[in-house]
C-alpha cells in the first residue's frame, strides 16, 4: 500500500502570481515560514525552513531541511524532507524523526486567467501507525498551508498568525 494524502485549494489569482508565492521564500514567509526561508526552491538546492511558530524535531534555531528535486516553472515543485512520525500531543513535545524521506509535489493548474487550482500531494510514508499518524499531521501542515496562501494572496492577511 503506497501510504500519500492530496489536498487541494482554488485561489483567486493567476497561475504566475501563485507560484511565486510559494517559490519565493520573501512570499512564502508571508504566510508559512514563519521563522524564513533560507532561499528560492531551485531544482537541485537544499532550502531551510523555520517554523517560529510550531515545534520542530530539528530544533527551532536550526529550522526543517528542504530538499527541492524538481521545479517546472508555473507548473509543478517537487520536494523531499525527514519523514516525521507519530503525532503531536501538545507543547513540548516532538515528533519522531522516522530516518527516511517522504516526497511532496506541487501542482499549479491555471483555471482561467485569474484562478489557480494547487494540488500538494506527499507520498513515501512506511506502513505503520506511527507513520500513519505522522502523514496525518503533515496532511493537516499543508492544508493549512493551502488556506493561508489563499487569504495572504486573495485579502493581504497572515492567517497563521496566533494559529498555533
Amino acid at each position: 500500500m503506497d501510504l500519500k494524502f492530496t489536498v487541494r485549494t482554488k485561489i483567486q489569482k493567476p497561475l504566475e502570481t501563485v507560484f511565486q508565492a510559494v517559490y519565493d521564500p520573501k512570499h512564502l514567509s508571508g504566510y508559512f515560514t514563519t521563522g524564513g526561508a533560507s532561499g528560492p526552491l531551485t531544482a537541485g538546492s537544499r532550502v531551510i525552513w523555520k517554523f517560529a511558530d510550531f515545534p520542530s524535531a530539528e530544533g527551532e534555531d536550526e529550522g526543517v531541511v528542504v530538499s527541492v528535486i524538481e521545479v517546472v516553472p508555473d507548473s509543478k515543485i517537487v520536494l523531499e524532507w525527514d519523514a516525521h512520525e507519530g503525532s503531536y500531543k501538545g507543547e513540548n513535545e516532538l515528533l519522531t524523526v522516522g530516518a527516511y524521506k517522504t516526497k511532496t509535489e506541487m501542482i499549479f493548474e491555471s483555471l482561467d486567467q485569474n484562478n489557480t487550482l494547487l494540488t500538494i500531494t506527499e507520498s513515501g510514508w512506511r506502513e505503520s501507525q506511527a507513520a500513519l499518524d505522522g502523514s496525518y499531521m503533515n496532511c493537516q501542515g499543508w492544508m493549512n498551508m493551502c488556506c493561508c496562501l489563499k487569504a495572504y494572496l486573495e485579502y493581504g492577511i497572515n492567517l497563521r498568525k496566533g494559529f498555533f
